[in-house]
């Protein structure tokens, strides 16, 4: 087990240069009940940027859920300050379930992201696999650890295009406020590196 930690904390370094990527995860790996929903919001710190975010999430049923995320990121490159827009989509779906005595919550899906600025915009699409391991805590509550690993293609358009294959990786943890509130903590060993910090809401 240790050896698989080490791994999966060695791949951000060997991937080099990460998908330029600020929706982040921001969810569990387990998929959202058939017919149920999930509402987000999420402040993000980037290596010169700053954002807000916003994610909506629905369960379709067949342990699948889709999310949508929408975010406006300021950038602050040392010369000036420009805003961007963040849109993302996402599909995932539950391979494994604890509560079916599997070792592990574990998901496979894709996302397709797009930013756009003034003069620049990235495409990049990306097939994601995501683990967690749940933790029932003494007060009742729960603690749920994940890692999401990502590999896929970004296409840069600023008047010099160019299209690259590459790799990211996040690193979170979900704490129950309550019944139907998550509060939510994660990092992202991408480009840009970045910390998440917001609230999920059962709808």
């Amino acid at each position: 087990m240790r050896k698989v930690i080490l791994a999966l904390c060695l791949i951000p370094l060997l991937g080099g240069q990460s998908v330029a990527q600020f929706s982040g995860f921001l969810t569990s790996p387990r998929a959202v009940p058939d017919g149920g929903s999930k509402l987000g919001a999420y402040i993000g710190i980037y290596e010169d940027a700053l954002g807000v975010l916003g994610q909506y999430r629905y369960g379709l049923g067949g342990y699948t859920d889709i999310g949508f995320k929408l975010g406006i990121i300021d950038i602050d490159n040392g010369v000036n300050n420009d805003a961007g827009a963040d849109l993302a989509f996402d599909f995932k779906y539950q391979l494994l379930d604890r509560s079916m005595r599997d070792p592990i919550e574990l998901s496979l899906g894709g996302v397709g992201e797009f930013f756009v600025m003034e003069n620049f915009n990235i495409f990049s699409i990306m097939f994601a696999t995501a683990g967690s391991y749940p933790v029932d805590l003494k007060n009742g509550k729960e603690l749920e650890p994940y890692a999401r690993l990502t590999l896929g293609m970004e296409r840069i358009s600023n008047g010099n295009d160019d299209t690259d294959f590459e790799i990211g990786f996040n690193l979170g943890a979900a704490f129950d406020l309550s019944k139907s509130v998550d509060a939510i903590a994660e990092m992202q060993f991408d480009d840009p590196l970045a910390f998440f910090l917001g609230l999920n809401f059962d709808l």
